[in-house]
């Protein structure tokens, strides 16, 4: 009896593997876009909320307008003095 239920247990952990709920928990998808932040934040799947690590913040794009170009070429308007 005792050797069956060895037998029985050591073929229902064969059938065990790694499954994870969602694909950003999995240590192999921590580098995706879609598991990092900023992506993530809208659904809530972001790699160190999953697995209960500190939230990291997203990197601050800074967006840097081009200066106005200088027209060299357009006539200068008198102005009447």
């Amino acid at each position: 009896m005792k050797a069956a239920f060895l037998v029985l247990t050591a073929l229902l952990l064969v059938g065990c593997e790694d499954t994870y709920r969602y694909p950003c928990q999995d240590p192999a998808n921590k580098d995706k876009a879609e598991c990092n932040r900023p992506d993530c934040e809208a659904d809530g799947f972001c790699y160190d909320k999953l697995n209960g690590l500190p939230e990291q913040e997203a990197p601050q794009q800074v967006e840097e307008s081009p200066a106005p170009e200088a027209d060299c070429n357009k006539p200068v308007e008198s102005t009447g003095e």
